[in-house]
């Protein structure tokens, strides 16, 4: 609506993200600009969650799911893949694998399987790729402490407009 609008517009403002002109024939109307990159990127990043809710297993193929987490990482930098496949998706498509859960660790441990990543929102919603948008896997890596991984994300976050490491 476009109370909600205009209540998103103005904590974007609070935030320092955007700039905002005051103009119109009446003076009243609103001007919104965006703040140039990497500044967005800098300031904005502070408020952006990791989107991962929980990790589960499934020995099922998911269809039409997006790839995530290390496997996501392997396939836009050096690193090797991880041993099982990695995928992510919404909260509300839970209900379609929670059948074929796989919940015994001895099982997780020594099968192949799949790994999902439960995202609070659609992962395919910002994506165009095979896999998950950059910033969200970005994201969703920041708690995994290993250099390897922590430099394979640097390297590729370094090659866009909008980053400043």
């Amino acid at each position: 609506s476009n109370m909600t609008t205009s209540r998103i517009l103005n904590d974007l403002y609070d935030a320092g993200l955007l700039t905002c002109e005051i103009g119109g024939k009446t003076g009243r109307s609103k001007i919104y600009k965006r703040i140039g990159d990497p500044e967005y990127y800098r300031r904005g990043s502070r408020y952006l969650i990791n989107p991962v809710r929980k990790t589960i297993y499934t020995g099922k193929t998911v269809e039409d799911v997006l790839v995530a987490g290390l496997e996501a990482l392997s396939m836009i930098s050096m690193m090797n893949p991880p041993k099982n496949p990695v995928r992510a998706i919404s909260k509300e498509r839970l209900n379609e694998i929670e059948p074929y859960l796989v919940k015994d660790k001895d099982r997780i441990a020594d099968e192949k399987l799949t790994e999902i990543q439960v995202w609070c929102y659609d992962p395919t919603l910002l994506s165009k790729e095979k896999q998950v948008d950059l910033v969200s896997l970005a994201l969703s890596l920041k708690e995994i402490n290993d250099e390897r991984v922590e430099q394979a994300l640097e390297e590729r976050l370094k090659d866009e407009t909008w980053y400043m490491g």
